[in-house]
């Protein structure tokens, strides 16, 4: 495994975990896009890869994993996808790098390009000190209202409370033991 910046890694428990979880939402057509955390996107493709998984990430590095898969991203440059994401992305994961308003606004800007206007789910893992931001930035479909779920994800070395949040009906669920969710059709 290629290492990861500390910033961004999840425990190994809770990366094997959120795949899990993430695998239980998702068909083998899926499509499936991890913005800004390339742990969750190894662990995810580790346990089953998918052909529809697509890793956007700065940090080039992560393209030896998934050539084919890895998308150069830049959050500081939102609306700069390929057109072949746009409205296409069934479900995002997202970790924002940075714990304020201003970058999960960029984040919402790429996510409202990529995410599927009716089938689209947003996975957000982040500090439990933004709340605030959070009801305020992802606050319509398919981004929002945000329902805080049962997974608990354990960051490595970080100091801040992390929680995750789902965009859907029934995000509340996501995190249970292992099967437990149902695999709906978005």
């Amino acid at each position: 495994m290629i290492a990861v910046p500390r910033s961004s890694q999840y425990s190994e428990k809770s990366a094997n975990s959120l795949a899990a979880h993430l695998h239980a939402l998702c068909t083998p057509a899926t499509q499936i896009a991890f913005l800004c955390c390339p742990t969750a996107f190894v662990a995810f493709q580790h346990r089953a890869a998918l052909p529809g998984a697509r890793l956007l990430e700065v940090d080039q590095r992560f393209a030896v994993l998934a050539p084919r898969q890895f998308v150069p991203y830049d959050i500081d440059e939102p609306a700069d996808v390929p057109a072949a994401l746009h409205g296409a992305v069934e479900i995002a994961v997202a970790d924002p790098p940075f714990l304020n308003e201003v970058t999960n606004a960029k984040l919402r800007t790429t996510l409202r390009k990529i995410l599927h206007p009716t089938k689209g789910r947003l996975v957000l893992l982040t500090s439990t000190s933004v709340e605030e931001v959070l009801a305020k930035v992802y606050d319509a479909p398919p981004l929002g209202p945000l329902r805080r779920t049962a997974f608990d994800p354990e960051h490595g070395q970080l100091a801040n409370s992390f929680a995750c949040w789902g965009s859907w009906a029934g995000a509340e669920s996501f995190g249970l033991e292992e099967g437990r969710e149902k695999k709906e059709e978005p």
